[in-house]
């Protein structure tokens, strides 16, 4: 069953796209439509394909009667300018690596006070971030567009604004960034539960 996204994480795509499934890490979000036309008065169940026993089965659809229904997905949904990375000021490596001791960016633990970045307020930044086992990387509260992965185009699923890059072991994504709201410390973190709890994550202030 087709299931046509229409947003991410930060809001409506520019064009609609059509997935068979979908990978979805924590912290993603995706807006989907799925037209049940076709099956009437039938069960359907949405499925876990990494999950095992009842983590397996999300969720049963049943399908009522057909009824009038004119609606449709239009071929342009909003106006999302691409950015350039030519405007980019600067380029800033994070390496999201477990230590013996202690999961970290960079080789450091967690340390609110000390900032791993400090962009200035406006300012248009490339971030390239190297994995070595499966993170989500979540930055709060400011959206970006992933420009590649290992050098080739991006997923089919990292279209639009994001917040949140999903990256495979020994993976390497470049995401593009810019800061337009206000001056302070964010947040950026790896968003695998456990990985929080073992405080993989940094702050960010912008200046």
């Amino acid at each position: 069953l087709p299931i046509i996204q229409i947003g991410s994480d930060g809001g409506l795509l520019a064009q609609p796209v059509t997935h068979g499934t979908l990978d979805i890490a924590p912290a993603e979000r995706f807006d989907v439509v799925i037209d049940f036309t076709r099956y009437a008065g039938k069960e359907l169940t949405l499925v876990n394909q990494l999950g095992s026993g009842s983590t397996a089965v999300v969720m049963r659809f049943r399908v009522g009667g057909a009824v009038p229904d004119d609606s449709h997905v239009p071929a342009s949904l909003s106006d999302v300018p691409r950015m350039d990375r030519a405007q980019a000021e600067v380029v800033r490596d994070f390496r999201f690596l477990r230590g013996p001791k202690e999961w970290g960016i960079n080789g450091d633990a967690f340390d609110p006070m000390h900032p791993i970045a400090t962009p200035r307020l406006g300012a248009c930044e490339i971030w390239r971030f190297v994995t070595d086992f499966h993170h989500p990387v979540h930055l709060h509260l400011v959206p970006f567009q992933v420009l590649s992965r290992n050098g080739h185009a991006p997923l089919p699923t990292d279209g639009g604004w994001k917040d949140t890059v999903d990256l495979r072991p020994a993976e390497l994504a470049e995401v593009i960034v810019r800061f337009t709201d206000y001056r302070g410390r964010y947040v950026l973190h790896c968003h695998n539960l456990e990985h929080e709890d073992m405080a993989m994550m940094a702050t960010v202030t912008v200046v």
